[in-house]
Order: structure tokens, then C-alpha cells, then sequence
């Protein structure tokens, strides 16, 4: 009898064990990242992707903003960090032992980014919400996916703030439902993007074009196939994850690029 408890707590034991560790497989490790965050889910799932990483092993720092180099990187990262003949670019602010030497000559090269002119790039310059959102829609021309209009385009209350150049890409976006504005109406255009922003950004054009091909150029890009019907959207969030419960806003604003 005693053989049969202890052959009972033991099994007991390992299928504890088993469930924690199937649990610890979907968690992130950073400490500054928790479930209750809005972005929990969006910096897993990037994560997961090896599309973004911590700052530290165990920080992601989601508040940091965000830089040029940075955000050419997780793009590169997204593209499967591919080769090219070019190894050299014209910008004196860029060495070729950088971290972000590939990703800078890929993106300028594929024409999802570009200088700030005078031959610099500014890889530790802050990107502003609306580049960020325009470097994404270059990326998304880039890999050929056509994002929905899931909505009507936005109307922000500084709408007269964002630069001609970036409207575009900003609507695309708006009504694909990836980005959003403010609280208070607006969209903040050369506000700083943050980690946490970004990652939401990446997670909710991935989730779009996950299983999208890239169709030879003489035939019309396919719809991406989104993983769930719309016609069962619960309430949609402003970057394009349906919850199951209702959204509430954080007091920062986001998600926006």
C-alpha cells in the first residue's frame, strides 16, 4: 500500500512539474514584462520569432525608445537576415563593424529606409511614430504583403502635425488596424516609438501576413490569409489583436508606431 502512495505522489509530483514547464514555454524572460502588460502578448510573440530580443537576458526595457539601428534590425531579423552582394554604403556615420551594418546596407539597399541626408544615417537617433510607420510600409512593399482595410482611414485631431510623406503609410496602417492614436485624439507624429510599440507594430503585420505569398511580380498579390474570420471579430484593439475582453487604453496611447 505505502509502494502504491509513493508511486501515486510521484506521478502526481511529475505531472506538476510537466504543466509548469509547458506554462514556462509561452512566458518571456524578462522581469520588466509582465502578463498584466498590454504588450505581454506582442513582445512574447516577436520574441518567440526571434524578431526582437531583450536588452539584457532578463529586461526588455518596453519604454526605451526606439532607434533607426534598431528598428532596420528587427526588420532585417524579420527578412531572415539575408545575404547581399553590396558591402559597403555611403553614410559616414556608419562603420562596417556595427551591429547594424547589415541591416542598415539591406534596408537602404531595398529601399525601406534611408538617410537623414548629408550622408548620415543617425543610427542613435530616435525614430518618430510616423518614419517608424513609413520604414513598415516600405517593409510591407518590400515583402509584397497588401494589408486590409479593415476600418475607415483615421481623422486625428493633429492631423496638420503628420508630414505628407508619412500619411500614407500611417493610413495604411490605421485601417489595417495595426496602429492607432491617443486618448486625446491625436497621433503624435514625431513622438518617440517605444519598444513595447514596436513589438505591437511587428506582431500585428506578421499576425496579417504569416501565411501571404509573394506572387511573381506580373500577378495580382494575393489577400493574406489572417488566421481567424474577420465576421468573428470580438472588440478589436487599436493594433489589430482581437481580445477577449473589452480593450481599455492605456494611458500612454499606444498601440501606434
Amino acid at each position: 500500500m505505502k509502494n502504491i502512495s509513493k508511486r501515486v505522489m510521484a506521478a502526481v509530483l511529475v505531472l506538476i512539474m510537466t504543466i509548469g514547464m509547458v506554462g514556462n514555454a509561452y512566458a518571456v524572460p524578462f522581469v520588466d514584462v509582465g502578463v498584466a502588460d498590454w504588450f505581454y502578448e506582442d513582445v512574447r510573440y516577436v520574441f518567440e520569432r526571434d524578431v526582437m530580443s531583450g536588452t539584457s537576458v532578463e529586461t526588455f526595457n518596453p519604454n526605451m525608445p526606439v532607434t533607426r539601428a534598431m528598428a532596420v534590425q528587427v526588420l532585417y531579423n524579420r527578412a531572415g537576415r539575408p545575404g547581399f552582394g553590396i558591402r559597403s554604403n555611403g553614410f559616414t556615420d556608419v562603420s562596417e563593424g556595427a551591429w547594424y551594418y547589415d541591416a542598415v546596407v539591406w534596408a537602404v539597399t531595398n529601399g525601406i529606409a534611408s538617410g537623414v541626408g548629408g550622408n548620415i544615417f543617425a543610427p542613435d537617433e530616435n525614430i518618430s511614430r510616423e518614419d517608424l510607420a513609413v520604414m513598415l510600409n516600405n517593409y510591407a512593399e518590400y515583402s509584397r504583403v497588401r494589408l486590409p482595410a479593415l476600418r475607415d482611414g483615421a481623422r486625428f485631431a493633429d492631423d496638420a502635425d503628420i508630414r505628407s510623406y508619412a500619411r500614407e503609410a500611417i493610413d495604411r496602417f490605421y485601417r489595417a488596424m495595426i496602429i492607432g492614436g491617443r486618448p486625446d485624439g491625436s497621433f503624435d507624429p514625431q513622438g518617440s516609438a517605444t519598444r513595447a510599440e514596436l513589438a505591437a507594430m511587428l506582431a500585428g503585420f506578421i499576425r496579417f501576413s504569416v501565411n501571404s505569398q509573394n506572387p511573381p511580380d506580373d500577378e495580382p498579390l494575393p489577400m493574406p490569409e489572417y488566421g481567424y474570420p474577420i465576421e468573428e471579430f470580438p472588440v478589436m484593439p487599436v493594433y489589430g489583436i482581437p481580445l477577449d475582453e473589452e480593450f481599455i487604453m492605456p494611458p500612454y496611447g499606444f498601440p501606434s508606431p
